[in-house]
């Protein structure tokens, strides 16, 4: 695949699911629930839980192709900011100087 095609394929969020992408997402969804089952019951989490839900959260924006924001001079990223699709004109991709 060239450089142009693959940069092309970057910028476009993926319509179809693989059974793989919907483990992902459910993995995130049972990290999520764990969490707050959690919380519900003493307002505290365990930190092997905050682990694994992170964990999932970035397989799952990896899998979804979930892009960071662009900063405001449009020099880099906002990843403290919500995560946007490839398409949204605020996506962030990293390029080579």
């Amino acid at each position: 695949m060239t450089k142009a095609k693959q940069k092309q394929n970057d910028r476009k969020n993926k319509t179809k699911l693989t059974q793989d992408d919907l483990q992902k997402i459910l993995a995130l969804v049972n990290s999520t629930r764990e969490m707050l089952s959690q919380m519900k019951d003493g307002w505290s989490v365990l930190t092997n839980t905050l682990g694994e839900l992170e964990e999932a959260s970035n397989r799952v924006h990896n899998a979804m192709n979930f892009r960071f924001q662009k900063d405001e001079d449009n020099n880099g990223s906002m990843y403290w900011a919500d995560l946007v699709l490839p398409e949204d004109p605020k996506a962030w991709f990293y390029e080579p100087k």
